[in-house]
């Protein structure tokens, strides 16, 4: 099968979605299927590397890490376009998905699409359930899904974005997928010590580890703050935050504020082929964001089987499962009793992170892409699927 997968965010980014888009790609490829990916450059020019290619892309002045293409085509489009893919499969709604449009316009191959993120509370925060944002939503989304076979999106949660009430009847869920042997590797006794003595951490404390882009809408300064009364319990707690992002210089300065410069240490970007080293370090994995759809860092920690505490969420659901593999919470109170359990119960961390490692089963990536190529032969084959 011939798949053309088109994202703004690829392997010169580092985002969830970039990562979902760069396992399917390699799995795809491993089963034997033609893939193209159709991403932005990092630069203002487009170039190729084996079968991905890069269009010439700049940052948008409102949100830097977000880069859109002025290109309206060129030579990497035109052989596309002869190329003539089987499924385009969009994991944007952004110039990615404007060029790969482009290309489809010559063969008319069905196109599939991935709603990742909730447009309108990313732009218009807790007034994006007021009437007039989910009337601008629905309008957005019908242009945006217009031409869509099949919208899939990875949880239920995306069921109520107010962008994808248009195409509900059109909607599959799907579950994100990582490479599970990724995040299981062991660092030796050596490279532990090693990278304890780097950040600065003491080696035998107890690490909180929350592994995230480091943007306002993460809500990792709620964990931050936080953090003061875990120390009160647990005196031996520090906080590992892994990860850049537009906040870090705000939430590094909040820290040093706070008098929490000896126990919290940001680590900046980490290499994706690194992040395991740093899960390895860590007890219990936190998180405070109700942005997510379905976060890979939640399915990373698992993998490595570390238990969770994180904001109760609808993402949650069928990840966490309160009181088996972590805590979900809703209070700074229920946040508190739960890393204090985990961080002073070694039996109960080591049980409930034996049941985060198993349910990260669920999530392998080599169980997504079998889903996503089945949807793309049914489609291809005029059959019926069920949707959400």
């Amino acid at each position: 099968m011939k798949i053309l997968l088109a994202s703004d965010g690829y392997k010169y980014q580092t985002s969830g979605v970039a990562n979902v888009v760069i396992a399917l790609a390699e799995e795809y490829r491993r089963k034997g299927h033609d893939v193209r990916v159709l991403a932005m450059s990092n630069t203002r020019h487009s170039f190729q590397e084996g079968d991905d290619c890069f269009l010439g892309s700049l940052p948008a002045l409102v949100y830097p890490d977000i880069r859109f293409s002025y290109v309206l085509t060129n030579r990497i489009l035109r052989e596309l376009r002869e190329w003539k893919p089987d499924i385009v499969h969009l994991h944007t709604e952004g110039s990615a998905a404007r060029l790969a449009r482009y290309v489809a316009r010559a063969g008319h191959p069905p196109i599939v699409m991935t709603a990742h993120t909730d447009y309108a509370q990313f732009a218009f925060g807790k007034a994006c359930d007021s009437r007039p944002v989910q009337k601008i939503a629905h309008v957005v989304g019908r242009i945006a899904y217009r031409d869509a076979k099949v919208v899939t999106a990875p949880s239920d949660k995306a069921l109520s974005f107010h962008h994808l009430n248009a195409v509900r009847d059109r909607m599959v869920i799907i579950p994100n997928g990582i490479r599970l042997e990724q995040y299981q590797k062991q660092s030796t006794p050596e490279e532990r010590t090693q990278l304890y003595e780097t950040l600065g951490l003491k080696e035998n404390g107890k690490t909180l580890v929350a592994v995230s882009r480091i943007s306002l809408e993460k809500n990792l300064a709620e964990i931050l703050s936080f953090f003061p009364a875990v120390l009160e319990r647990v005196p031996d707690a520090q906080l590992l935050i892994v990860g850049e992002g537009p906040a870090r210089e705000e939430l590094m300065e909040k820290t040093k504020e706070m008098g929490l410069s000896a126990s919290v240490r940001f680590t900046g970007r980490i290499p994706p082929e690194e992040v395991y080293r740093y899960y390895n370090l860590g007890d219990v994995f936190v998180s405070a964001s109700t942005f997510e759809v379905h976060s890979l860092t939640y399915l990373e920690a698992m993998a490595r089987g570390l238990p969770l505490v994180c904001r109760d969420d609808p993402c949650l659901h069928g990840v966490l499962e309160n009181g088996d593999n972590g805590f979900a919470y809703q209070t700074k109170d229920e946040y508190l009793n739960a890393v204090t359990s985990l961080l002073t119960d070694e039996d109960l961390r080591r049980r409930m992170g034996t049941r985060a490692l198993e349910k990260s089963a669920e999530f392998s990536v080599e169980k997504c892409a079998e889903r996503m190529l089945q949807l793309y032969q049914d489609i291809l084959e005029g059959k019926e699927f069920h949707t959400a």
